[in-house]
């Protein structure tokens, strides 16, 4: 990506990865709501919990390698 056709991917990007941050942490909030009220077990909310953080995992590694390419721009 080179000029201003790559900033405004590198900025669509980010919007993109800000959403993801906000939806995952309201699902979160959502799913240990839900939890607490219908009585999972630990098993499962251990695995959605799980899902949770890899959703996380990847936004984190996302935002690393969109702050490198702003770097190497």
């Amino acid at each position: 990506m080179s000029g201003d056709a790559g900033d405004k991917a590198r900025a669509a990007k980010g919007r993109r990865l800000a959403v993801v941050i906000i939806v995952t942490a309201l699902a979160f909030m959502g799913l240990e709501f839900a939890g607490a009220t219908f009585g999972w077990s630990n098993r499962v909310m251990g695995l959605l919990e799980i899902g949770i953080a890899a959703i996380f995992v990847w936004v984190m590694i996302e935002a690393y390698g969109l702050w490198r390419s702003r770097q190497n721009k």
